[in-house]
């Protein structure tokens, strides 16, 4: 249209900018698992988006965990990323799950601590932030809370607990009956620790009925102790527990240096 000679120009709106569009689940998973760049636990993160762990537990949790955790409280101790704790969670459990603050606070053997904290530093690991991403993913209401094994009571977790997890954790620690007997005192009369822990089968076909356990803090970085089955036993029955019951062996899919079997045991808190 000619524009009138006297008549004012009508200006026009500028076109309105275009909204971005909101990131699918599967979009938010890939970008989640792009922010942490170390993950321990293989978690599903979204349909088809695993987080790339370096031990796989997804087929193992269903011959580890009960089916049916509804109306229990639960602990998952020493939770990583999470995902024994979503495990439990997704089975009917109210869980709390349990680490320390920072790597470092991890009980590493002193001859490989400043190695293991220049790698800390190096690769910008921070524990925690593997759980963070994939709770929020998941949607998941499990309460993290920073505590010890070794600290672990009642009033250090919101309160008794009827079922306690632990998987892969002993090995790391100067002192597993310590560890077990402060679990112990955070079960109910009548709960139970189920503990998925690796053991060394040579010593356990040398000695099927004798605690043994190889001493490794000159052999890895990261463990004190790999036991036969016959001390996976021993350790919670010194710490207070009843009999411990074996339930199976496993060997879960890992990255080739945590390739190795696990016992997971059933050990009852006797009223």
């Amino acid at each position: 249209m000619a524009h009138e000679p006297g008549r004012p120009t009508q200006a026009l709106d500028p076109p309105a900018a275009a909204e971005a569009p909101t990131p699918t689940r599967h979009e938010r998973a890939l970008q989640a698992i792009a922010e942490n760049p170390a993950w321990y636990h293989s978690i599903e993160l979204a349909p088809g988006v695993v987080t790339p762990g370096r031990v796989d537990m997804r087929a193992a949790a269903e011959r580890v965990l009960p089916p049916d955790l509804s109306g229990r409280r639960a602990l998952d101790i020493g939770t990583f990323d999470g995902f024994w704790a979503f495990e439990m969670e997704r089975r009917g459990a109210e869980v709390v799950a349990i680490d320390v603050e920072r790597l470092d606070d991890a009980e590493w053997p002193p001859r490989n601590r400043e190695r293991l904290l220049d790698e800390v530093d190096r690769h910008q690991l921070e524990l925690g932030r593997g759980f963070r991403l994939a709770a929020n993913l998941l949607g998941s209401g499990v309460e993290r809370r920073i505590c010890s094994v070794y600290d672990l009571r009642p009033e250090a977790i919101g309160g008794s607990v009827d079922f306690a997890f632990m998987g892969a954790l002993l090995l790391h620690l100067r002192d597993p009956v310590r560890a077990l007997e402060s679990v112990r005192a955070s079960l109910r009369p009548g709960g139970e620790l189920r503990s998925m822990e690796p053991f060394a089968l040579d010593l356990t076909l040398r000695s099927p009925r004798a605690p043994a356990a190889r001493f490794q803090p000159l052999e890895t970085p990261f463990n004190w102790w790999l036991p036969n089955i016959a001390a996976l036993r021993a350790w919670p029955r010194a710490a207070g527990f009843g009999r411990p019951r074996l339930l199976r062996v496993l060997k879960p899919p890992s990255v080739r240096q945590m390739r190795q079997p696990y016992a997971v045991l059933d050990c009852p808190r006797d009223p």
